[in-house]
């Protein structure tokens, strides 16, 4: 069974992860595709990764998108090519796709880790080889999706990672770092039934910073927890609001979400300006996506700036210190006129 293109999609390279490391050990980083670094020896090690077939109209693919019913299997190949001058060991594998839980990025497991969804379904010929100088290598795999698969698009990719440690430079601190580098190419697989988007909104909290001296506006902050509640990608818009007493509008902004895996989730920050010394402050979040209702979230908040509360305390106790001298002096006057 052939895949079945359904349009053009924007080349998917993200970032999977980064972990710096000292000498002995490593981390690796997903690199955007026929990235290039300098190895340690000044030679370059550019390669990439990509679909070994055209789509249906002619036009590169740029990701893998497959349609098909429970208990199909796909076959499909990766194209590794190897732009250096010089062989490159490679781990070949099918990984998940997920959300970073702050700030929604999208990334894979990594080759250690389980496959619990589709980066199990992916089998390839070959998960390592050794490609040669200037020469490309087609790996044919198979996507094995299972009778009981659930309805809607199951994200994930297939991953090219070089073996080798690449010297990353030096730390200010002396210490050499080296790290690995990946590539993925995005695979969605969208099995058969109904497609239900959804998007839900939840965890509203406001903070708030001080100014520096009394009376000065202080910044706040919102962040939220959007979910994809849907079985489908959903990239959607979030609109925040902060209001003060009596409605009086604080702060509007809105923003893009990122595109949210069904049944993932992520949690979003966003400076929305200045906000008043003294206030009781409301932040509403509401997001909202094509095919889906918007749904809203809000969140209360005292704001107290210390400095402006300091300074309102100082001229009350020099109010009433006022006042109680002026009580004094009348009462001495009225003792002198008896």
């Amino acid at each position: 069974m052939r895949p079945t293109a359904r349009g053009r999609v924007a080349a998917r390279s993200v970032p999977l992860a980064v972990l710096a490391v000292l000498t002995a050990l490593a981390g690796w980083l997903l690199a955007p595709e026929a990235a290039a670094t300098a190895g340690t020896d000044g030679k370059s090690q550019a390669w990439s990764v990509q679909p070994t077939d055209k789509g249906s109209g002619g036009a590169r693919r740029l990701v893998f998108q497959l349609d098909a019913p429970p208990g199909a299997v796909i076959r499909d190949s990766v194209r590794v090519s190897n732009l250096s001058s010089e062989p490159i060991s490679f781990q070949v594998y099918g990984a998940d796709a997920y959300n970073t839980p702050r700030d929604g990025g999208l990334a894979y497991r990594q080759a250690g880790e389980a496959q619990r969804a589709i980066g199990a379904w992916v089998k390839l010929r070959t998960n390592a080889l050794v490609i040669p100088a200037r020469r490309a290598a087609d790996i044919p795999f198979t996507v094995t999706v299972p009778r009981d698969a659930t309805p809607g698009t199951h994200t994930g990719g297939v991953i090219a990672l070089d073996n080798a440690l690449r010297g990353a430079g030096t730390t200010d601190s002396g210490v050499d770092v080296s790290i690995q580098r990946a590539i993925a190419v995005r695979l969605e697989l969208t099995v058969s039934g109904p497609l239900t988007p959804g998007l839900s909104v939840s965890g509203v909290r406001l903070d708030q910073t001080s100014g520096d001296t009394p009376f000065e506006a202080g910044r706040a902050t919102v962040h939220y927890t959007v979910t994809n509640t849907g079985n489908t990608p959903v990239q959607g818009k979030a609109a925040i609001a902060v209001t003060g007493l009596f409605g009086r509008t604080v702060a509007t902004r809105t923003r893009s979400l990122p595109l949210i895996l069904p049944g993932q989730h992520t949690e979003l920050t966003l400076d929305t300006g200045r906000s008043p010394p003294v206030d009781l402050l409301t932040a509403k979040v509401t997001v909202s996506a094509t095919g889906t209702p918007d749904t809203t979230a809000r969140v209360n908040r005292l704001a107290l700036s210390w400095p402006t509360l300091g300074a309102v305390a100082v001229a009350a106790a020099l109010v009433v210190a006022g006042l109680s001298q002026l009580r004094r002096r009348r009462r001495t006057l009225a003792l002198e006129h008896v």
